[in-house]
């Protein structure tokens, strides 16, 4: 079995990481596939991909599903809020692009393993080799899943570059993982980071021409809306990246 990575956005996943970037694809490659749908994860399994970035809602009777906005109407045929609905109903729609909604099980068993819930469900799917690792725009999630999990890997999001005060916000969640934005960091701030021994996944990346400046900027990992596209420069290579 390969070595998966997965992110998962508000509860998020990933592995430790390497000398080379990692290529992680955003909900399964948003430019290329239905994002955050079973058909986006496993198109980008089948070109090799072994990074994942996913978000996880939990519906009004306590269903875990993958899709990124808590309303569910830019991606469905339908209007409703997430954690109001109930998964049954969820369940019938379809996405705009004809797929269903998937849920977090299903999801973990395309990469391994069957799970019951968000934290037992991606500790005990976690294949032997891999590191999953929980990630937040909130650090009141963090430092709540830092209490409950003292084990756990965590991954601070934030839509600011990297800087001083971010890795002390960081550290004072407790680690030295950081998923922050491209154009607002500089190679100073990224080797100041590196020195301080941060690792860091540079984010948004739409383009070949934006993974060329966060390969260039130094970044660990690279999350991706075009991953197969990058997966097929890697082979030819054209790039220093590791799937």
């Amino acid at each position: 079995m390969k070595r998966i990575i997965v992110i998962i956005a508000a509860l998020a996943l990933c592995l430790q990481g390497f000398c080379q970037p990692r290529l992680v694809a955003h909900r399964g490659g948003r430019y290329e596939a239905d994002e955050n749908t079973l058909p986006a994860f496993s198109t980008a399994l089948k070109a090799g991909i072994t990074g994942y970035e996913l978000d996880v809602h939990r519906t009004a009777d306590g269903h875990y599903v993958i899709m990124h906005d808590e309303d569910i109407s830019r991606t469905v045929n339908a209007a409703g809020i997430i954690e109001k609905m109930k998964f049954k109903d969820l369940r019938a729609l379809r996405t705009k692009k004809g797929n269903k909604i998937p849920t977090l099980d299903e999801v973990l068993k395309l990469f391994g393993n069957y799970a019951r819930d968000v934290y037992k469900a991606i500790t005990e799917a976690c294949p032997k080799g891999s590191l999953y690792l929980f990630s937040s725009f909130d650090t009141r999630v963090l430092k709540l899943l830092h209490g409950s999990h003292p084990d756990a890997t965590l991954m601070l999001i934030t839509g600011k570059g990297m800087s001083e005060e971010l890795r002390a916000i960081a550290a004072e969640v407790g680690t030295k993982r950081v998923a922050c934005h491209r154009t607002r960091t500089t190679l100073e701030e990224m080797n100041k980071a590196h020195k301080e021994g941060f690792i860091v996944n540079l984010w948004p990346n739409g383009t070949v021409e934006d993974v060329v400046l966060s390969n260039a900027l130094g970044a660990d990992f690279i999350c991706t809306d075009t991953p197969r596209e990058i997966s097929r420069l890697i082979d030819e290579g054209r790039f220093n990246i590791k799937k």
